[in-house]
Order: structure tokens, then sequence, then C-alpha cells
């Protein structure tokens, strides 16, 4: 049992791909989906990935043609339910949650909504969200298909970011990407990957404006602390989600953000890793929602 695309080209015999914890579609092979034979799709067009181990989320990645799940335009992630129908250029998809069918390829894919609590592991982690500033006024000004090709730009472009230091995407909320970095296992340089990916996503933003000409903002929240992580399913080549208390942290520390004014703010347990701390401001100790202790925080000297 594993989830599904069943596709129909406008020009080209149908055929089915196997979804595991992500399916890239675009018109070029490195795409789990390729739609080559279709020239109004864009290289990379969308992607598909599964969301809090159980749901399968649609994003659009800035393409020029744009998504659609049921008719209506993707803007931002899209949870997809069984029986969606999806449509890229002139390709007719059908998204099948469950395939149950004896004997069907899903290359290995995983079961959703089941733990294999052998993989289950609790481990501290460099977390990293971000968050678009003013997006829901900006909403009003910008038309759909600008904010859908901003927002899927903006999605792709920091997701290469991500995965080019290694890290890996937990989710997507909203406007908000919640990534996280674990794999040496050691603090400073989890947290030197996470920082240096911070400071990217950064200037990403700061050298590009909405199609209206108003600033691009963001806020980056960075913690480090110890999450329980679990691959869904049968197979590890599944990502991780993780949970617990740290990752409310990092939202409480991004939400914080916004009142003290810093574009990235850092927990104190994520400045202690950092081998350059004395080069931070101390914006001082403050309460954070479902937490009794106080929490020290920093920011950049800007």
């Amino acid at each position: 049992m594993g989830a599904k695309l069943k596709i129909q080209p406008a020009t080209a015999e149908p055929f089915e791909v196997g979804i595991g914890n992500t399916a890239s579609i675009g018109r070029t092979r490195e795409n789990s989906v390729c739609l080559s034979f279709s020239p109004l799709v864009s290289r990379q067009h969308a992607l598909i990935r599964c969301h809090n181990g159980w749901q399968y989320q649609l994003i659009d990645l800035g393409s020029r043609n744009g998504t659609y799940v049921n008719d209506e335009r993707v803007v931002m992630p899209v949870t997809l339910a069984d029986g969606a129908k999806i449509r890229i250029a002139d390709n007719q998809m059908i998204f099948v949650e469950h395939d149950d069918e004896p004997g069907s390829d899903t290359n290995a894919m995983t079961m959703v909504g089941s733990v294999d609590h052998s993989v289950v592991e609790a481990r501290p982690v460099a977390l990293l969200v971000c968050d678009i500033r003013g997006f829901s006024t900006m909403s009003e000004k910008v038309s759909g298909e600008d904010m859908a090709q901003t927002l899927g730009a903006w999605f792709r472009e920091t997701g290469n970011i991500v995965a080019q230091g290694a890290g890996t995407i937990d989710k997507f909320i909203g406007d908000a990407m919640l990534a996280y970095w674990g794999v040496t296992g050691r603090g400073v340089s989890d947290c030197g990957t996470a920082f240096a990916a911070a400071k990217r996503i950064i200037a990403l933003a700061d050298a590009r404006t909405w199609p209206n000409g108003e600033k691009f903002r963001i806020a980056v929240a960075l913690h480090y602390g110890r999450v329980t992580c679990s691959n869904v399913g049968v197979s590890a080549a599944r990502d991780a989600t993780i949970i617990g208390d740290a990752v409310n942290t990092v939202f409480r520390l991004e939400a914080l953000s916004k009142e003290l004014g810093q574009r990235v703010l850092m927990s104190g347990d994520f400045a202690d890793e950092m081998p350059d701390k004395k080069k931070f401001k101390d914006t001082g100790e403050h309460s954070l929602k479902g937490k009794v202790q106080t929490v020290r925080t920093y920011g950049l000297v800007e």
C-alpha cells in the first residue's frame, strides 16, 4: 500500500508513478515524474512530498503556467486528498493515496500512516524556521498568478539551499518552512551549517522584491534541541518527521522575532554551539508560550 499518480498526458500513453516521501514533477529526466513530451511544463514544475508522516502536499515551484488541483491554481502548499485531480499544462493526473492493487509497483514506497518503531530515535538537531513577513497583506495587493509564481520560486530556491547544506525540510506550513540538520550529531557542525543556510536565505530575500516592487521581507528562527525522529512506514528511504518541545520552541522564537524586530533570532542553546557567539546581539531572556523557563535569545548585529 502506498501513494501514486495516475497520469494521462495529452499526447502520450497513460502511465503511473509511485510516490514515497517526495516526487518531483517537471520536463527534465531528473524528475520523478518526467513530462519531457510537454513543452509547457517547466524544468522544475511542482513537488509532492509527505507532510507530517502521512499527509501529502503539492507545492508549485514557481512554474510559468501554474499547477492546478481540482481546477484551483496552487498558491500555498495544498494537502492532497485521495482522488485529487491535478492539472499541469495539458496533462491530467489523479492522486491515489492508497494503492491496494496486488503486485503494484510503488518503487518500494512506504505505507502511509504507519510508523516503523525500529527507527524511532531521540537526537539533537539544529532547527530553522523561515517565515515571510506581511504575506497576508501582500496577497491582497498581488494577483493570484504573480503570487503563485513568487511563492513557488521562493520554495524552490530555499529548498535548494537546505538540500545543498545536507539539511532536511520537515514541512511547509502556509508560507513558513521548517528544516533541520542532524547528520553529524555534533552541535558545532550542525548549527554552523544551519546558520550558513540562514544567512544564504536572508541574502536571497534581500535580492528580491514582490511583483509590485515592495521589499520581500522574511524572518528566520534558529534553535538547537533534542527531537524525536521517526521514519514513517516500512522503508528507511522515507525522510523522518520530527516532533518534540524543540520544534515548538523554534516556532515560538519565530513569533518572538516579530516583537523584537529581529530578522534572525536564535536561542541561547543554538548560540552556545557557535564559535562566534560574542558577535551576536544579546536580546535578553523571554517567556515563550508553553514553556516555564525563560529562553535567552540572540540576534545579528546589522
